[in-house]
């Protein structure tokens, strides 16, 4: 298996890394893969990324290869694979989790059909500002996060904002639940998202986020729900017409390893990939709200905007509240209970 992360290797096509993916099955084991031959040679991590080009989130994984780059004198290398070139965010994912690929990022919505408590992130209205999110993560909060995502095979080396998730269509302003009744919602592939948007009346379907604009273009969706910045990044505004500034999710992406690849990994090196990532998360979740605030503008003169109202947003809270009952269990009484009181 030294061939999938070792050095100095050619990087596969995708449909190559696909299959090399579905062939690795879980008895791949990494941790063999610290040799003292390999640790004095250039090592090369493969990380994918599923954002375009000109998104903070590619930025920050730059800056991130780049600090890696510098800190190791050019012994550790990552090369960088954005707009889904390596496949679906779940075909990543589930790369990482095999070993086949290094590192990627995702949504905890994404990450939770391999880790049920990731589920917590993604509940309606649980997380009151970026500013908490973050703080709970240094806590015993986060610790118990990154202790069930190590079970799951990923090491989680990371977060970059995304901030709040918004209501997208094309059939007419939200203000109340019952604006979203029978609208087709394009969600994340997370039953969270789908048992929320169904709370609401509305006909849910889960699709990858590479699929969004055709769908919107063709109208095989009415709308779908998204952070304001990735509206542009994606340009979405082509093909949408209103924006209801519901945020009933502030959302982030998780940037994780294969957890075998990082226990091979000398103390040197980890402490190396830990430095570059605060690097790249101070700058990225400084600059996130900037671009969030631009974006809104921008869109003003491309799009319908409107705010919701403190009385409306509260029959949202009030009929999407039964889906915390529903996830209860997978998520576990106690961490529910301690999200509720870090994040709310």
């Amino acid at each position: 298996m030294k061939t999938l992360i070792g050095t100095n290797v050619a990087t596969p096509s995708r449909r190559e890394f696909l299959k090399l993916s579905a062939a690795a099955g879980a008895a791949v084991s990494l941790g063999g893969l610290a040799t003292p031959a390999l640790a004095q040679r250039a090592r090369v991590f493969r990380f994918g990324n599923p954002q375009p080009t000109d998104s903070n989130y590619h930025k920050a994984m730059m800056m991130f290869a780049d600090e890696v780059a510098s800190l190791s004198s050019n012994k550790i290398k990552i090369e960088t694979f954005p707009n889904s070139q390596l496949g679906s965010i779940k075909e990543m994912l589930t790369a990482v989790q095999l070993g086949t690929l290094s590192m990627t990022n995702a949504t905890p919505a994404w990450y939770s059909n391999f880790v049920r408590q990731m589920d917590v992130f993604t509940l309606p209205f649980m997380i009151s500002s970026p500013d908490k999110l973050r703080a709970a993560f240094d806590g015993e909060f986060g610790s118990q996060i990154e202790s069930h995502s190590e079970a799951a095979g990923f090491k989680i080396l990371g977060s970059w904002l995304m901030g709040a998730r918004h209501m997208v269509n094309n059939v007419h302003p939200i203000n109340t639940p019952a604006d979203v009744a029978g609208l087709k919602f394009r969600v994340i592939s997370s039953q969270v998202y789908l048992q929320a948007f169904r709370a609401m009346g509305a006909n849910p379907v889960a699709l990858d986020s590479a699929e969004i604009y055709l769908a919107m273009q063709q109208k095989v969706v009415d709308g779908l729900e998204y952070p304001i910045p990735d509206l542009i990044n994606v340009k979405l505004y082509e093909v949408c017409k209103y924006v209801s500034l519901t945020n009933h999710v502030t959302d982030f992406f998780v940037v994780s390893m294969n957890k075998g690849l990082w226990d091979g990994l000398g103390s040197e090196e980890q402490g190396i990939l830990q430095a570059a990532m605060k690097k790249s998360m101070d700058w990225e979740w400084q600059i996130q709200p900037q671009t969030t605030a631009t974006a809104v503008e921008k869109l003003k003169t491309l799009m319908t905007i409107n705010d919701i109202a403190e009385a409306d947003r509260a029959l949202f809270v009030k009929a999407t509240q039964p889906v915390y009952e529903q996830f209860q269990a997978s998520i576990g009484k106690d961490l529910l209970d301690l999200a509720v009181k870090e994040l709310s």
